[in-house]
């Protein structure tokens, strides 16, 4: 199995440990570090993204999934049961500046706004195993 799970709190504070874990699978999948780099500030700006809509998070969890020819990302806001009144923010600001770091960005929502990121990388296939 090549996936990463973590969650983490909806806080800003837990995004150093989430840029960590997303610099680890990069070299795993055999990224650059330019590379990781881009895919660190996209992951920001996605975290960023999910922890600004209109329903509160509880958590946001990071997917990582390393296939043969791409890494694939996938950030997922867990949103709070607590009923609300939505009105969904703009994500195309975004989507525009994540999609100039990664190769595919796809933003999946509802009526209350954006709740999970994915993205996908190429890799050279220079994968290193643990």
């Amino acid at each position: 199995m090549n996936e990463l799970n973590l969650t983490i709190p909806a806080d800003s504070r837990w995004l150093l440990a989430l840029r960590s874990s997303l610099s680890a699978v990069g070299a795993i999948a055999g990224l650059s570090l330019d590379t990781i780099e881009d895919m660190r500030i996209a992951v920001d700006e996605a975290f960023d993204l999910l922890a600004h809509q209109p329903r509160s998070l509880e958590a946001i969890m990071l997917i990582c999934n390393i296939e043969e020819d791409k890494l694939n990302v996938r950030l997922e806001g867990k949103r709070s049961f607590s009923p609300q009144q939505c009105v969904p923010a703009d994500a195309e600001t975004a989507r525009l500046v994540i999609g100039t770091l990664v190769a595919d960005i796809h933003l999946e929502g509802d009526s209350c706004g954006i709740h999970s990121v994915c993205m996908s990388l190429p890799v050279s296939g220079l994968s290193h195993e643990c």
